[in-house]
């Protein structure tokens, strides 16, 4: 290097040095915001088409109110919101002076009832055995009179073929004995004359005094018979009037027959009676029954395992008079798991079906995502007023249940709720 001669420095390399221009930092975020916003914008447009959005989402749970079954007073809540209560356990107590009352009026209704039935049941056996002791001994005089009836008609019939004729033969015999004797007499008188005047011997007036005697005897002995026959034929009368008189007991005998068998149909009368006093016993303890009920109703019980919540009728006080089915206390269950209500517009009902999978997002939980079935579509719209739109649409419920992670999740927690339709 010569003297006084300076050397100029190297120039910096330009390449190396060079920065780009700001402008193209610009334009690099803007590539990637809009590749990032396409990609978004392509995923929601998916998620839109893949997706339905349900509507008024809420997950709920089994919800029981308990209420008083009448007009009543309150007489004191057992239990406050938020507590747990177990199947039968006792939530409430009211007003039981006029359950009890009625009920003492029903059992005392039921033993009135009860006694009556018993002295008709008494009255009916006695009626029975009175009856049967009536109608055996109705029974035994008539088969007695019977029995007299036909043995008088048969003496009546015998008599009646052994002296048919008597009387007439009779009396034929004794006028044939009359006639004789009265020739017997004339043979007599003239035998005597002619005795007197000596025309005939001693030997033939004897003879005609004896045909007399022979004739008068005949007479006597067929007047007799006659005797005989019409005191048999008196028999007869008599027997006829026998038959007469025992057909008339035979009558009577039928008559107290059928007087006694009256007391048959005194037996069925007993008998509806105790039916009606039967009857009345049950209709009394259907009473009993109804009041015991009405008494127990008086004590409330929680008819599941859950939590008290607030709900229709949790500020009722202890002392406050309740209406019929105004709720007292409102539990929910804690055994069966909550599921979704939910609705879905009726422009997307085609594709929605049960079974297909539902995504959930539960305000209470923001970076978690829950999972779930659709369980049930409802077979009927709901009409309803959306407030973001103008028109008046329809809604159709469905019913969300969900998977085995969603146990967390507790009644009346708002969510939103996407259906997944791409399984048809």
């Amino acid at each position: 290097m010569r003297p006084g001669v300076q050397r100029r420095p190297a120039a910096p390399n330009r390449d190396r040095t060079r920065r780009r221009p700001w402008w193209h930092w610009v334009l690099v975020v803007v590539a990637l915001l809009a590749l990032g916003g396409g990609c978004w914008g392509g995923y929601a447009i998916w998620f839109a088409l893949a997706h339905v959005r349900v509507l008024s989402a809420q997950v709920t749970g089994l919800v029981v109110r308990v209420a008083a079954k009448d007009d009543t007073r309150v007489r004191q809540v057992l239990v406050r919101t938020g507590d747990e209560v177990s199947q039968g356990q006792v939530v409430a107590l009211l007003d039981d002076a006029d359950p009890k009352a009625r009920a003492d009026q029903a059992r005392a209704t039921l033993e009135a009832r009860k006694s009556e039935l018993k002295r008709a049941e008494r009255e009916m056996e006695l009626t029975i055995r009175q009856s049967a002791a009536t109608v055996h001994e109705a029974e035994a005089q008539l088969a007695a009179a019977r029995a007299r009836l036909a043995q008088a008609e048969a003496e009546r019939e015998m008599q009646a073929r052994r002296q048919p004729d008597e009387v007439r033969v009779a009396d034929a015999a004794v006028a044939s004995a009359k006639s004789e004797l009265a020739d017997a007499e004339a043979t007599l008188r003239r035998m005597e004359k002619l005795f007197a005047q000596g025309a005939i011997s001693q030997g033939l007036l004897d003879s005609a005094r004896t045909d007399y005697e022979v004739a008068d005897a005949a007479v006597d002995a067929a007047e007799a018979a006659l005797a005989v026959a019409r005191a048999q034929d008196y028999q007869s009368r008599i027997r006829a009037q026998q038959v007469a008189t025992r057909s008339a007991e035979e009558r009577e005998a039928v008559a107290g027959l059928d007087s006694a068998r009256t007391g048959e149909r005194m037996v069925a009368l007993r008998e509806e009676e105790v039916l009606a006093r039967s009857a009345a016993v049950d209709e009394a303890e259907a009473a009993l029954q109804a009041a015991e009920a009405r008494l127990l109703d008086a004590v409330l019980e929680s008819p599941l395992n859950g939590v008290v919540v607030k709900g229709m009728g949790y500020s009722v006080k202890d002392g406050e008079v309740v209406v019929k089915g105004q709720p007292i206390v409102t539990v929910v269950s804690t055994d069966l798991p909550p599921w979704i209500t939910a609705s879905v517009s009726e422009l997307y009902i085609d594709r929605v079906r049960e079974g297909q999978p539902v995504l959930i997002r539960i305000d209470a939980f923001r970076r978690r995502w829950f999972h779930g079935t659709v369980e049930k579509v409802g077979r009927a719209t709901e009409f309803t007023v959306e407030q973001e739109s103008p028109w008046m649409i329809r809604k159709v419920p469905i019913k969300v249940t969900f998977d085995p992670e969603g146990t967390q999740v507790r009644h009346g927690m708002t969510c939103r709720a996407w259906i997944d339709v791409r399984k048809r």
